[in-house]
């Protein structure tokens, strides 16, 4: 078979594949755009993809003398039409008699997937993403506003909020997060510029990063940067680690987030219990404030969560690390959590998330 018809071969069989692929020369010259690519970029016929390979140095992994082809993780910077990503993607040498090329594949395991990816392409595309805000709350005593989460929302076409659950369950394991992640801190700075107005001052804003992000090389440059420009202070901001079953590296997650602690940075672990691996996390990462999966709330009626949210309590308080239960949503379960000894919670009861315009210290 020639080179020609085993290039054919190959995009006749990767043209209907449920993930999408592009086959490039060896600068990044786009040559071939399977069907599944096209839709997540909402390509149209005369639409051109560019792409850029970031580190050079990676392509020096790529060996075109083996029998077996490499492939390897490396990152692209996409330009589609007005706007330009960055994206993690596969690189697969494909190794020919005359030239050689790369097949660039997205990772993508389910048409959910991919609509959530093609969603929020769209929605950074076309600047449709935005900010809401749930307050956290002292559950005793005095009603007193603890701490603030920020929480971003996708909107369609006619302005309708995305459902979450249809769009960030399928791509915290993308390296598109970490795009999202850098395009929501550009609108967690307004909550900076109000918060004195808003009387919300001296309250910690929390912010959602998946384990992708911390394990990300410009984790660190991208919040020091952040942190300058904004010029928060100690206890000021916080990050909200989540998605944590995907930490595959906790020396370097633990060396990267204790730097972003020594900045003064608050560190949360979301989700606490849900992951099999939560004990180690308190272990091997700097930890500040623990926050426990909205399951545990759920079916705070059951004896043996209570024990449970018990023990995750007191594991918290002799390692000196605050605790907050998610997920209230009735009065009931705020006693129960009361009872229990929470002493902080968050959720729709308390607070239901609301745009910057509509926050309150109230």
């Amino acid at each position: 078979m020639s080179d020609k018809d085993q290039l054919k071969f190959i995009s006749k069989a990767l043209l209907m594949h449920q993930r999408p692929f592009l086959i490039t020369k060896l600068d990044g010259d786009v040559m071939w755009v399977n069907n599944a690519a096209k839709y997540i970029f909402s390509m149209e016929e005369n639409d051109k993809l560019d792409i850029l390979f970031v580190e050079k140095k990676d392509l020096d992994k790529a060996k075109f003398d083996s029998d077996i082809a490499d492939s390897f993780d490396v990152f692209l910077k996409l330009n589609l039409r007005e706007k330009s990503f960055f994206m993690r993607v596969l690189l697969h040498v494909i190794p020919m008699e005359n030239e050689n090329y790369f097949l660039v594949e997205f990772v993508s395991n389910s048409k959910e997937n991919l609509y959530a990816l093609k969603t929020v392409i769209s929605c950074l595309e076309n600047n449709r993403i935005g900010m809401f805000y749930q307050k956290q709350y002292k559950l005793t005593g005095k009603k007193e506003i603890t701490g603030v989460e920020a929480l971003i929302r996708f909107f369609s076409e006619d302005g309708s909020i995305i459902p979450n659950d249809k769009i960030i369950p399928y791509i915290e394991s993308e390296s598109i997060f970490s795009l999202v992640v850098t395009s929501s801190m550009d609108l967690v700075k307004e909550f900076f510029d109000a918060r004195e107005e808003k009387g919300l001052a001296g309250k910690t804003l929390y912010f959602n990063v998946s384990a992708h992000t911390v394990l990300h090389k410009d984790f660190l440059p991208i919040f020091k940067d952040f942190i300058k420009s904004t010029g928060v202070k100690k206890g000021d901001f916080g990050i909200e680690v989540t998605e944590t079953a995907e930490l595959n590296n906790l020396s370097l997650a633990s060396l990267r987030l204790s730097s972003i602690k020594n900045l003064g940075v608050s560190i949360a672990l979301d989700d606490f219990g849900a992951g099999y691996s939560a004990l180690r996390y308190l272990k091997d990462l700097p930890i500040d404030l623990l926050k426990l999966d909205k399951s545990f709330t759920t079916e705070m009626a059951e004896t043996h969560n209570q024990s449970l949210i018990q023990i995750a309590k007191l594991m918290a308080d002799s390692l000196s690390m605050e605790f907050i239960c998610e997920g209230l949503e009735e009065e009931w379960q705020i006693e129960k959590a009361i009872s229990l000894g929470c002493e902080r919670g968050q959720g729709y009861f308390l607070h239901k998330p609301c745009s910057l315009e509509d926050l309150t210290n109230e």
